[in-house]
């Protein structure tokens, strides 16, 4: 074993309010913990992915407290101090800044990939090379690495990173100097930048030595980097009242925002495998077997003079849809989710409602 793999780690990023999947998510039960796609949960799903990058050892989750036993239940190989608690959420900068921290408090030489627990990649070997391969890119150029995703079409729901000039190197995995980032635009930019021939997916996902990143917070969050310092440097048994210290003060802000935008020494690396961050019920038409007339489905369900639909059914019982068209149906043994399909990313809204609502309050729980 190089010096690499002894020294590379992986966090699976496990937050979520159940949101865009309701109503088969809920506040304790958001995407990852369902099977979307695959016979397993999405976050077992990811860490059965990364186990050909590390052993259990050396995979790490941040969640949250009230995720925590079920991020335990189903990934029981990895050892329950593994499990690292956020207080409360506050986005993926102070989450990726206190990773770093905890490893680097056992391993100053580390190389730390972070993914989020809930995205579907097809081709494992493809992106564990990727990883292996950004790994050494961070070690070589002391790079934060981000993956981009060539795009498949024009979506609006992702941001993209606009690649600048290529790095030479050996082997398959293509990389380039990040030029910048560009948030979820509207349509006719993501044509225009798809366009370009430049211009990738954001998939959320980055690997960097740990020394690296922490000396980016320093730079350019220094009050998040003075706290994880403490995290650093405190006795085993304040950890946590440190953590809860930094979490009660710290704004919650993007990695993207805080670090990635800024940094001069940002590098994508051009993922090459098929990759879905499954963000609503529309999604999963590209994932579920499709009928004649371009249904999806999953459960007892009969379409009649119907086209374009999404239901899953995951009650005893049929589900009947006669001379509908592009519409979401998805029932449960309590609830019952009817919308367009091109709605589907707004089902937060109808959450954020039933949250409102002292007499529906319990159907987002």
């Amino acid at each position: 074993m190089n010096a690499l793999s002894r020294n590379l780690y992986v966090c699976i990023m496990a937050g979520g309010k159940g949101e865009r999947f309701w109503p088969l998510s809920r506040d304790g039960r958001p995407k990852q913990f369902l099977r979307i796609v695959g016979p397993h949960s999405m976050i077992t799903e990811t860490a059965l992915r990364n186990r050909a990058l590390v052993p259990p050892s050396r995979l790490l989750v941040v969640t949250t407290r009230a995720q925590a036993r079920s991020v335990a239940h189903a990934l029981p190989t990895i050892p329950r101090r593994n499990i690292i608690v956020e207080p409360c959420g506050r986005n993926t900068a102070p989450c990726i800044g206190l990773v770093s921290a905890m490893v680097a408090r056992d391993n100053q030489d580390a190389v730390l990939a972070v993914v989020p627990a809930d995205h579907v990649i097809d081709d494992t070997a493809l992106y564990v090379q990727t990883i292996r391969d950004a790994a050494a890119m961070a070690l070589r150029e002391q790079a934060l690495v981000t993956i981009g995703i060539e795009p498949q079409f024009p979506e609006t729901g992702y941001g993209y990173i606009v690649a600048g000039r290529r790095i030479a190197r050996r082997g398959p995995t293509k990389f380039s100097r990040v030029e910048r980032f560009v948030e979820k635009p509207a349509r006719a930019r993501a044509e225009e930048l798809i366009a370009t021939g430049r211009a990738l997916w954001n998939a959320g996902m980055f690997v960097f030595r740990v020394s690296d990143m922490l000396y980016s917070f320093w730079r350019y969050v220094p009050a998040l980097h003075a706290a994880l310092t403490r995290v650093l440097a405190a006795p085993k048994s304040l950890v946590p009242r440190m953590v809860a210290d930094l979490y009660a003060h710290v704004h919650g802000i993007s990695i993207d925002y805080a670090v990635m935008e800024k940094a001069k020494n940002v590098v994508v690396a051009h993922g090459p495998f098929r990759w879905d961050d499954v963000g609503s019920w529309s999604a999963v038409a590209g994932h579920w077997n499709r009928d004649g007339a371009g249904n999806v489905s999953r459960g007892e369900v009969a379409a009649v003079e119907s086209s374009g639909c999404v239901v899953a059914n995951e009650c005893p019982g049929v589900v009947g849809l006669v001379g509908l068209e592009d519409v979401v149906v998805v029932r449960t043994r309590d609830a019952l989710l009817v919308c367009p399909k091109s709605k589907a990313q707004d089902v937060k809204k109808l959450v954020q409602h039933l949250r409102n609502s002292r007499a529906l309050r319990s159907y987002t729980q």
